[in-house]
């Protein structure tokens, strides 16, 4: 985007009506709701952050404008890292020389810096930032016991991703931090081992106190034995807000222990994901729709499942929808086990069953990672026909206004299921089959 004040980007002003165009006087001034309809158009990320340096650098309106936008969500990496810490941390002692722009950040993601900065570092920008920090992804190398306090004074923190941290963590520290984080919605665990106190009594059952908004939670590394346990048997402990939660990268987590804690938390969960986990075998999850009854939203690796996931009932058939189970979304990975029996694998054919028997008649959104084979099996002609069976049972949901339709009942009356689709709210609503690449 080039700023340059050049006669070829300023328009002139009509000082004589229609027929005369002055040639001296410019529209040097431009209203603030212009500017922040600019800046609409800016897309957000890493490709905009230069444009928006570049807007702020035209006059003092513009950078007033447009800074706070510049330093709410930075892309920091590289030699910016640099850049960024001297400006929001020009002095060591916040006493001596603060900056302004420190209370414009609101989120700090550190997941694509590799060796930039140091632990301390990392604590200084946390503790000048926390007044208006609502999302903080902490960073691979950099992130150690002196930072737990500068992150327990972040207040207004919305979301606490671990999950790239190296260094051993300690869970006391962690709870002691989450205590003090009120307004926490997402906390994401560090795969990484960490240290848990085999001899505490109370164990974190008692001792973690989960943040009272909490709705999503990624646990990974060393969540297993007693760590699960405590959890399992405690399920109080979790706020009623909780409705997702993920197990990923975990070495040593048993399929019994995630059935443990699903069902101990089945009537609030609504979303699961389950992926990197390779002390589960083949098959071991083929009840999780029972385990979570509200589940809509899961993903899954076809390693832990086989033919008989769900547990449909013999003698379920179409007629009996309204049976259908809640789930509306399935995401299908693999994990890269190697005593998957080829035989029993959760197949294209299978899950066109279940849908075809309406014992997933609320189906609508289905991504299949291309490590499955699904998409070269027959030329892909299986996954052809469950796309297409999608749209049948999608079109079925919109005739009779059933499920996620059911709010336009009485409404748009005599339009078809295929104009529907091509509306702007029907693209986002419509059933849709994906193959992902990577995953």
């Amino acid at each position: 985007m080039n700023m340059q004040r050049s006669s070829e980007h300023i328009v002139p002003i009509a000082a004589g009506g229609p027929s005369h165009v002055s040639t001296n006087q410019f529209a040097n001034y431009l209203p603030d709701e212009i500017l922040l309809e600019v800046l609409n158009y800016f897309p957000k990320g890493a490709e905009s952050q230069g444009q928006l340096a570049k807007f702020c650098s035209v006059s003092r309106q513009w950078y007033d404008v447009g800074i706070e936008r510049l330093y709410e969500a930075p892309f920091i990496s590289g030699k910016a890292y640099d850049l960024f810490y001297a400006t929001v941390c020009p002095s060591k002692n916040l006493h001596i020389k603060r900056s302004d722009l420190a209370g414009l950040v609101k989120v700090l993601d550190f997941s694509h810096l590799v060796h930039q900065g140091s632990k301390a570092q990392t604590a200084r920008l946390l503790s000048r930032t926390q007044q208006s920090l609502l999302t903080f992804v902490a960073p691979q190398a950099s992130f150690a016991i002196n930072c737990w306090a500068s992150l327990s004074k972040c207040h207004k923190l919305r979301v606490l991703d671990l999950s790239l941290v190296s260094e051993c963590i300690s869970y006391q520290s962690l709870t002691q931090t989450l205590r003090q984080l009120p307004e926490l919605t997402e906390l994401y665990l560090p795969r990484c081992s960490s240290r848990y106190d085999y001899n505490d009594t109370k164990g974190i059952g008692t001792s973690v106190k989960w943040p009272l908004q909490l709705q999503h939670l990624t646990l990974s590394g060393s969540v297993h034995g007693k760590l699960m346990w405590d959890m399992v048997v405690q399920p109080e402990t979790f706020p009623r807000t909780i409705r997702s939660i993920a197990l990923s990268h975990c070495p040593k987590v048993s399929a019994d222990e995630i059935r443990k804690l699903l069902k101990s938390l089945g009537d609030l969960v609504t979303h699961v994901e389950l992926v990197g986990l390779p002390a589960v075998s083949q098959g071991r999850m083929n009840g999780i729709l029972q385990w979570a009854p509200k589940l809509k939203n899961l993903t899954i690796a076809t390693d832990y499942i086989d033919m008989n996931f769900g547990h449909m009932p013999d003698k379920f058939k179409a007629s009996m929808w309204k049976l259908a189970q809640p789930l509306e979304s399935l995401t299908l990975a693999t994990s890269g086990q190697r005593d998957v029996d080829p035989s029993r694998a959760f197949a294209a054919v299978d899950l066109f069953s279940l849908i075809d028997e309406r014992f997933l008649g609320r189906m609508r959104f289905i991504s299949v990672a291309q490590s499955t084979g699904w998409a070269a099996k027959d030329d892909g002609a299986e996954v052809e026909a469950l796309e297409m069976l999608l749209h049948e049972l999608d079109k079925e949901n919109w005739d009779m206004r059933r499920w996620h339709y059911e709010e336009f009942l009485g409404r748009y009356e005599g339009v078809s299921w295929g104009h529907w689709a091509l509306s702007p709210k029907g693209r986002t609503m419509r059933a849709k089959l994906r193959l992902l690449k990577d995953m």
